[in-house]
């Protein structure tokens, strides 16, 4: 092992001799490599729809194409308007106009529901009538009074079209199910392409100056919606991006600066880190990957990876040449000491990555490509680019330096020593934090509510609480029940169980998880049952044969309603189960699927029960994600691990070093708990980044530990000796971090800003577990030998 490490360190004196001598070329070569990816950059696709997270042969996927293509889709915008008279001449007239502009405005629109045309069901003599409801316009107090008791006793508008207290009515926007540029292939295949994200927004965008211009102290209107949140969401994490990341160059160059207090010191990283950052994203181009939600974590990843490089090398490159006063003497120095740790992070960072490429959730395991292979990439132009810089650009030598040096290695020296002599009482130290961390461990919760990322007092936030207290819900959910057979919804005994199954989840309600709307088949049977008999309300029941069922049902298509292609297909084999219900978090959501699917499965046992619809993609995306982050983290330790052993060629240094991988993690896990913060997606990411960093330093911190030891057969001189060096570069790393990543306090979203305060927590408590329990822990095992001094 020692003869490896012995080549590995030549191999990279050689590499800074050759870049430095043949800065040029070296320049020319890095720049040829980056460009070239970075050309491909405008051939990159966005894709943030929740269909991205599945493989295209992903089951869960399939179901719900299939249940698009057949119903259309199933997300739709809630338009909530407050008066105090609905149904006066006034309120409806600004209604209709309000339904008309949106109608004729509103680009990708599918279908508009309000009071102007939902459905109203009657019968006339021996007619079946099927009209919008305000298809003949009241004259008068009296038929606006004969509306609006028919209003009132239609149950489908109930918390659908009007709140209980009739105070609220809302407007329904379907968007379209398939972006209009793949008609023909929905035609030639059966299938076609969601919108685009651009198209989503033109369409939610175009909704907001019509709503503006409606808007009135007699006439307030709220909107909200599953696109409508998760096109606010985009839209703010857009402008938290444009304040976060210009913020974080300000405080790396502010923290680089007034550690290096040299132009090279601040300038080379951050060239490191933007070339190996824009050719990550050029990596995304050249393999067909889609930048999608999950891609906005990879600038943090190269951030951690190409700034740790950069100033390791730097940190050792500038005192040695602050010594010899020779560049080139200097940075063949640098390399050779900090060669081989860097490219064992770099191995062990990609090694952890690796795993990710197992996951379930597409852009996770588009990660675990992208991302080593960025890894890699940054270690090349680190080790290339920066001799060729220092080569051709001149570095001052300081004379200042010396004083401030002698107080660092005081501390450095003290340090070592408390680690070192005073073991038993820092492990103790260590051991009471973890058993806090393990406290608020136990009180973590897993949940993911993206409502709550905003503020309370957010637009949408307050939009979207009040339609689901007022009108039962923005989301809804989907059950597809198939009796496998032609005309096998005209079964009586299937009816009356939907009946059933419709009524128990109508009233359904769980803590502060509830359904305000079910809409299925039963709704238009005993509607269409009602008309047949002169609209008596007595009559608002389920036909008593199958003959009638099959009969009304065909009466309801032939009067030109084509809300019956909502709820069945072509064949009559399988039918829809709608349940709208409040924006909770998956966590609810997801024990509410479980329990819908079980009784649907003991209802109708010889049937085919799926569960599907967008925001059930959207927990199963949850689920998957907890999941696979969690046997990735597994499979990332033990590689991490083995890798560890292998390089620092000791098996006792090796496995020791997982005690102070693993602390920081439990120590901010154990913080979450005890500060509430649900691990949900925005979190569950944090662990993949902090890992890379903990790992890093660690292997830098035990390299140089086994080094001097080696050279001293003393712990504490091994442990002085290399914070002296070593130490420098992990502190000046772990500060910049600390400092950029505390700059995402600046978000609106809660999840960055829990995002910055746990990445630089992790950091600093990493920091702190290296310099104090590392060395405690080491001591203990590597004891002084005698002879020495």
């Amino acid at each position: 092992m020692k003869s490896l490490k012995r080549e590995c360190k030549i191999v990279f004196e050689e590499i800074a001799k050759w870049s430095f001598r043949h800065h040029w070329f070296a320049l020319a070569l890095v720049l040829s490599i980056s460009l070239l990816l970075i050309a491909q950059i405008p051939t990159l696709t966005m894709d943030t729809s929740n269909e991205s997270f599945f493989r295209p042969d992903d089951k869960v996927l399939l179901d719900y194409n299939e249940f698009r293509n057949q119903f259309g889709k199933d997300e739709f915008i809630v338009i909530a308007i407050s008066g105090s008279d609905i149904f006066s001449f006034d309120f409806l007239e600004k209604l209709r106009n309000l339904h008309n502009d949106l109608e004729k405005n509103v680009p990708y629109l599918d279908e508009i529901t309000s009071l102007v045309n939902v459905r109203n069901t009657r019968g006339e003599k021996d007619e079946l009538i099927i009209e919008d409801f305000l298809e003949t316009w009241p004259e008068n107090e009296e038929e606006l009074a004969i509306l609006k008791k028919r209003a009132y006793e239609n149950t489908l508008y109930e918390n659908l079209i009007l709140n209980e207290g009739a105070t609220i009515t809302t407007i329904i926007i379907k968007p379209l199910a398939c972006n209009p540029e793949t008609e023909e292939l929905l035609q030639e295949e059966g299938t076609c392409q969601p919108m685009s994200n651009v198209q989503n927004r033109e369409m939610i965008t175009s909704i907001t100056p019509i709503l503006t211009n409606h808007d009135a102290s007699d006439f307030s209107i709220t909107i909200s919606g599953m696109p409508v949140v998760i096109e606010y969401l985009n839209l703010t994490l857009e402008k938290d991006l444009r304040i976060i990341i210009p913020m974080i160059f300000v405080i790396v160059i502010l923290f680089l600066g007034a550690l290096f207090r040299r132009i090279s010191g601040i300038a080379y990283p951050i060239i490191v880190f933007i070339i190996s950052l824009l050719s990550a994203i050029g990596i995304m181009a050249v393999l067909k990957l889609p930048m999608t939600n999950v891609s906005t974590i990879l600038p943090s990843f190269i951030l951690v990876v190409s700034i740790s490089d950069a100033v390791h090398i730097l940190a050792l490159f500038y005192p040695q040449y602050q010594k010899s006063q020779d560049k080139e003497e200097a940075i063949i120095a640098a390399m050779g000491h900090a060669g081989l740790p860097i490219l064992m992070t770099s191995l062990t960072t990609a090694g952890g990555l690796v795993s990710f490429m197992a996951a379930k959730i597409a852009p996770i395991a588009d990660l675990g490509i992208v991302v080593p292979t960025a890894v890699f990439l940054a270690l090349f132009y680190t080790v290339f680019l920066i001799p060729s810089l220092l080569s051709i650009f001149p570095v001052k030598l300081k004379d200042n330096k010396e004083k401030k040096k002698k107080i660092l290695d005081t501390v450095f020296n003290k340090i070592a020593w408390i680690s070192c002599n005073k073991q038993g009482l820092i492990i103790t130290m260590f051991c009471l934090i973890v058993i806090v961390a393990v406290i608020g461990i136990v009180g973590l919760r897993f949940e993911h509510n993206a409502l709550k990322w905003f503020p309370e007092d957010s637009v949408i936030r307050l939009a979207t609480e009040k339609i689901d207290r007022e009108m039962g819900g923005t989301v809804s959910f989907d059950m597809i029940i198939d009796t496998g057979k032609a005309d096998g919804l005209y079964n009586l005994d299937f009816i009356h169980a939907l009946e059933e199954a419709a009524h128990k989840f109508s009233v359904y309600t769980s803590d502060d998880f509830f359904v305000g709307k079910v809409l299925d088949l039963t709704t238009v049977l005993k509607e269409t049952n009602r008309a047949l008999h002169e609209n008596r309300q007595e009559y608002y029941t389920l036909p008593e044969s199958r003959e009638l069922i099959a009969q009304e049902l065909f009466l309801f298509q032939l009067s030109g309603s084509d809300d019956l292609d909502e709820l069945v297909d072509r064949q009559f084999s399988k039918t829809r189960l709608t349940m709208h219900v409040p924006y909770r978090d998956t966590s609810k959501c997801k024990n509410f699927l479980a329990e819908v699917e079980s009784d649907l499965k003991e209802r109708f046992p010889d049937c085919k029960i799926t569960t599907t619809g967008v925001n059930a993609l959207f927990v199963e995306i949850l689920n998957n994600v907890m999941t696979t982050m969690a046997r990735s983290y597994t499979i990332a330790l033990i590689l991490i691990s083995l890798l560890m052993i292998v390089m620092l060629g000791k098996l006792r240094m090796g496995l020791l070093s997982m005690i102070p991988n693993l602390f920081p993690i439990i120590m901010i896990i154990g913080l979450m708990g005890w500060l509430e913060i649900p691990l949900d997606f925005g979190t569950v990411l944090i662990g993949s980044i902090t890992i890379g960093l903990i790992v890093d330093d660690t292997i830098h911190f035990l390299h140089n530990f086994g080094k001097y030891y080696d050279q001293y057969a003393d712990p504490t001189i091994a442990t002085a000796k290399t914070l002296k060096t070593v130490g420098r570069a992990m502190l000046v790393t772990s500060l910049v971090l600390i400092g950029g990543f505390l700059c995402n306090l600046l978000s609106e979203l809660a999840v960055n800003k829990y995002s910055g305060i746990l990445i630089a927590s992790t950091i600093f408590v990493a920091l702190i577990t290296d310099f104090l329990l590392a060395p405690a822990i080491l001591s203990l095992v590597y004891k002084k030998q005698e002879g020495t001094k």
